[in-house]
């Protein structure tokens, strides 16, 4: 049996979604400057990027491979979609709190660094 083209389309997506995801995580892990905006923002870019293409190739696989194999069953694919449903959204509000905390963060811990300084 051939696989439908969007289903390829899809493995193939997933699988640069890891590629981008890794290299943004990398260069933002090798910059090693957490202050920066920049820095941080393609940290959780890569990371919602990586969490991304990893749903996208393990529903598509599992779509592969049901309609190849017949397993998994129906209700089994259905099941586990909305895990990774579930899973992409909770890693994405999780990210978005970050994001809107980081600069908090910054402040609060400069606030401390200037008083641990002038004391």
């Amino acid at each position: 049996m051939v696989l439908p083209i969007n289903l390829v389309l899809s493995l193939i997506f997933g699988v640069g979604q890891l590629a981008i995801g890794v290299a943004l995580l990398a260069y933002a892990l090798r910059y090693k400057r957490w202050r920066a905006l920049r820095t941080f923002g393609l940290a959780l870019i890569g990371a919602w990027v990586v969490t991304s293409g990893a749903v996208e190739l393990f529903v598509s696989g599992m779509e592969a491979s049901g309609r190849l194999t017949g397993a998994p069953t129906p209700t089994v694919f259905t099941f586990w979609r909305g895990r990774a449903d579930t899973l992409l959204f909770t890693v994405t509000a999780l990210l978005a709190v970050l994001a809107l905390a980081w600069p908090l963060a910054l402040r609060i811990f400069a606030r401390r660094g200037a008083g641990r300084s002038a004391g």
